[in-house]
């Protein structure tokens, strides 16, 4: 939580660069919920339960992402899925 009700979730990658990669995402814990920025397909497991340790996923009401790039929009199709109330 790095703001009341906004968490930063945080995935490391240790694989790419000398000291690894960090890829971001960030949510917002108010009435209509919003998660921004997707992530990776592949990283779609730990994310989301990343965000289903603050909120249920149900509970998500929107989703949102700066630009379209794999590892900002990647896992779009998963959180349409697996949030069901989300609106992109």
């Amino acid at each position: 939580e790095i703001a009341d009700k906004i968490y930063r979730l945080s995935t490391l990658v240790p694989q790419i660069g000398p000291n690894g990669f960090t890829f971001n995402q960030f949510l917002i814990d108010a009435d209509e919920p919003m998660l921004f920025h997707y992530g990776h397909r592949s990283m779609f497991p730990p994310i989301s339960a990343a965000v289903a340790s603050v909120i249920p996923l149900d509970k998500l009401r929107w989703t949102c992402c700066s630009h379209v790039e794999a590892d900002e929009s990647g896992a779009i199709n998963e959180w349409l899925a697996a949030a069901p109330n989300a609106t992109p």
